[in-house]
């Protein structure tokens, strides 16, 4: 049943997954505007309720009076759930562990799963019913109707309804206070970036309008757009604390009371989501799991009483009682307590240089290793800033020889020995060939390792003159460098820089690393004050198409030019804001024309200029596509040995993790 790893030999041999694993062969435009594509899975609830089955947990809850039955929790028709492998049993606390306080992104949502409006089916392709059971666009996909689940509960009892939609979006997108640029990207369409509108027909039934055609809007519903805190929140909650709903002097005193400044400080932490999961005690949540403790320490989560799905059997999800999510900073010290048998589950920081130590301790830490496809075809990729403050480093990165140059001096090849420990594969950043946005050579584009072309690229663009060290000048005659900051939580950062710094000096070009906090890293992107940076390339034909990474100057973590990212999606909000070159501007316009159009034929061409576009430009590269491992306890059940992992597919989401179980020997 399991594909644990045995030997480099066996892991040597999955170095050429990319060629038969595909991330995903997202649906077609055509096909998302059927509404039959649109139904959910089959699946029928237990005909009577008393079969319905619920956690000892819970079961005490309700003998003592403080939960209704499980009948009355549960919606008349709750979504049922196969599990994997077999039914499970109830119990247990999952250990996982985080670096940030504030992200909980990864292994957390790996083990709890989250809640969307729409979500990725297991197939990891294919986009099903969610929150909303179902969905129909009009002819021209200008409007898009979508219908709740009927009988839905927030996780203290109170119903969910379109009401919590509207206080979503009117109260809290719309509201210029909480939202100064306007509602977020994904809820925008059309050349001027129209918000969209909505009405509620019935408790359960949403109609959106676009100002254009907008078929893609469901990539965003099944992403993390889709989870509270985007479309939805819940109103019953929320009014209290809202200026426009609670009474101003008693929502002041609450405001300091709590040690706020405004109330809308107050409101963001009572209402705050991170990651897709509720991130605040008491707030009720739709998710498997709710926030029940905070320390410095962890965060602590318990099941959902009011959740609403349940197996073949009746029993309600999830089976696992508890996720404790432990605050591990140090990379060494989350692997040296993975192999103590600490953790449950260890995904979003595993690498595969850690591979062998993994290995060694399957036995003594009771561990299993899969190693799942990515939504990585670039491990890492290289942001230099083309809008640098520094008006030589500026114009240096701007020159499009040089970012080829840059990427020509690359050893891929070793890179992938000394960090992937040769499992990745040698390619641009580019779709995995199953893509159905991959073309014949796409990840061959500026991707061999070619010192002597990077020279005279180099030459040629006018720093030829070098100093007595070798180092190549400026105009000015100060040596070509700069500083590469990166995040130090993302795994393989490190030594690929220290790589790529050694390959950049052997070309004549003074390069410093310095690894920083990534909030650190995170204010000095969006003050563009900052050389050169990275972040993983994760990706798929999913998220693609609404979140294009470095096909723009934003709408990723890092960024190649922040000054045209605000100039291109808020214009008129801050004082860094600069007008692209037009050739960006154009690429952008290509963007918004993909997005709209309802021809999947004239989607796939238009997408097939933006990547044109990009290998030529290049304004940001990568070395490596990778898979990755995911390590577990041998007794965490109905977790699948093959998938595929990354931010783009949400890690486990189509899998649903709420089935997932320990098993008792």
């Amino acid at each position: 049943m399991t594909k644990q790893l045995l030997s480099r030999r066996d892991m040597l041999k999955l170095s050429a997954f990319s060629a038969t694993a595909g991330l995903l062969q997202a649906q077609g435009i055509t096909a998302a505007l059927a509404s039959a594509a649109a139904s959910p899975r089959p699946g029928t609830a237990p005909a009577r309720q008393s079969q319905y089955q619920e956690a000892p947990m819970l079961r005490e809850r309700v003998d003592a009076g403080e939960l209704p039955m499980v009948d009355e929790r549960l919606p008349p028709e709750p979504e049922v759930i196969t599990p994997l492998e077999e039914v499970g049993t109830y119990g247990g606390t999952a250990r996982v562990v985080i670096a940030n306080p504030n992200n909980l992104f990864g292994d957390p949502q790996a083990v709890m799963g989250t809640e969307l409006i729409l979500r990725i089916d297991s197939d990891f392709s294919s986009v099903v019913g969610g929150l909303a059971e179902s969905w129909e666009f009009n002819d021209d996909a200008t409007e898009q109707t979508l219908h709740l689940r009927p009988g839905l509960k927030w996780s203290d009892g109170a119903p969910f309804t379109t009401a919590d939609f509207i206080f979503g979006w009117e109260d809290m997108q719309m509201n210029d206070e909480l939202f100064p640029a306007g509602p977020a990207s994904d809820w925008r369409i059309g050349p001027d970036r129209t918000p969209l509108s909505m009405e509620a027909i019935d408790d359960t039934t949403l109609k959106l309008t676009f100002a254009a055609p907008y078929p893609l809007i469901i990539l965003s519903q099944c992403f993390y757009a889709g989870s509270q805190g985007g479309l939805w929140s819940p109103r019953h909650y929320g009014e209290q604390f809202h200026a426009d709903y609670a009474d101003a002097d008693e929502l002041q005193g609450m405001v300091e009371e709590a040690g706020f400044e405004t109330w809308i400080q107050f409101f963001q932490d009572k209402m705050r989501v991170g990651s897709t999961l509720p991130a605040q005690i008491d707030l009720p949540a739709m998710t498997a799991y709710v926030r029940v403790g905070d320390s410095p320490e962890r965060h602590s989560y318990e099941r959902n009483p009011y959740y609403w799905k349940v197996d073949t059997e009746g029993k309600q999800l999830p089976y696992i009682d508890r996720v404790e999510v432990d605050i591990v900073a140090d990379g060494e010290t989350q692997t040296a307590r993975l192999i103590a048998g600490e953790l449950d589950l260890y995904g979003h920081f595993s690498s595969l240089q850690d591979l062998p130590l993994y290995q060694a301790s399957t036995d003594s830490a009771n561990l299993r290793i899969f190693l799942w496809q990515s939504t990585t075809p670039g491990k890492v990729i290289f942001y230099p800033n083309l809008t640098a403050k520094e008006p030589q480093l500026r114009e240096f990165f701007q020159n499009k020889d040089v970012r080829h140059a840059l990427s020509l001096a690359l050893n891929r090849d070793e890179i992938n020995e000394l960090v992937h420990f040769g499992l990745g594969e040698v390619r641009q950043w580019a779709m995995w060939p199953n893509s159905k946005y991959y073309q014949e050579g796409d990840a061959d584009h500026w991707a061999a390792y070619d010192v002597d072309q990077a020279n005279e690229l180099l030459d040629a663009a006018g720093y030829a003159d070098r100093d007595g060290e070798g180092f190549r000048l400026f105009p000015d005659g100060s040596r070509a460098s700069w500083v590469i900051q990166y995040d130090t939580v993302q795994p393989d950062m490190g030594p690929t820089f220290e790589l790529a710094r050694d390959y950049w000096r052997d070309i004549g070009l003074d390069v410093t690393i310095r690894p920083i906090s990534r909030t650190l890293l995170e204010e000095l992107i969006a003050a563009n004050d900052l050389d050169m940076t990275a972040w993983e390339g994760d990706i798929s034909d999913i998220t693609w198409p609404n979140f294009p990474r470095v096909m723009l100057p934003g709408l990723t973590n890092a960024k190649w030019g922040r000054p045209w990212e605000l100039a291109l999606f808020n214009p008129g909000t801050s004082e860094i804001e600069e007008e692209p070159p037009a050739e960006v501007r154009e690429q952008y316009d290509r963007w918004n024309a993909m997005r709209t159009t309802a021809d999947e034929a004239e989607h796939l061409a238009i997408a097939r200029e933006m990547w044109d576009w990009y290998y030529d430009y290049l304004p940001a590269f990568s070395a490596v596509g990778v898979p990755k491992p995911v390590v577990l306890k041998q007794n965490l059940i109905n977790f699948p040995a093959e998938g595929i992992w990354g931010f783009a597919l949400i890690r486990t989401i189509p899998v649903h993790p709420e089935q997932f179980f320990f098993k008792q020997s």
